[in-house]
């Protein structure tokens, strides 16, 4: 399983830190070369400055695992970026 979490560190202080945002995938495929990843990617909501929070759930099929973690990142970024409204 992968999880990635966006934080923010009010005045640079971890012990302070908030979570915005997260991505958790799991691996469907038993760790096969061209992998199906399943999982939901977050956004708190921040009411003070206008941001709404949402869940989306994803289904990557084939996904080349040999591309490593942060292309697999973007994919599933890009995957439920162009399937939302986000106006």
């Amino acid at each position: 399983m992968l999880i990635v979490r966006a934080e923010i560190w009010p005045g640079g202080d971890g012990r302070r830190s908030v979570t915005i945002g997260e991505i958790i995938a799991a691996n469907e495929s038993q760790g096969a070369d061209a992998s199906t990843y399943a999982g939901s990617v977050t956004q708190e909501s921040a009411p003070q400055i206008n941001i709404a929070g949402w869940r989306r759930e994803f289904m990557l099929a084939d996904y080349p695992r040999k591309n490593g973690v942060w292309p697999l990142v973007a994919a599933i970024l890009e995957q439920i970026l162009t399937e939302g409204d986000w106006s």
